[in-house]
């Protein structure tokens, strides 16, 4: 079970990650650092979701 702060911090990094997949599509036309930064971003997310074993 998730302690207050960790569904804090769920909900928290599924509203970051649904940000960064929403707007993936439009930023890959725009420019290969913008993609591996949001690459870069999505991959800290999930990790930081698995550790809280979501």
């Amino acid at each position: 079970m998730l302690s207050r702060d960790e569904k804090k911090e769920k909900k928290h990094l599924e509203k970051e990650l649904l940000f960064f997949l929403s707007y993936y599509r439009e930023v890959t036309a725009r420019s290969d650092k913008m993609v591996a930064y949001f690459d870069e971003q999505i991959e800290i997310i999930t990790e930081k979701l698995k550790e809280l074993g979501c």
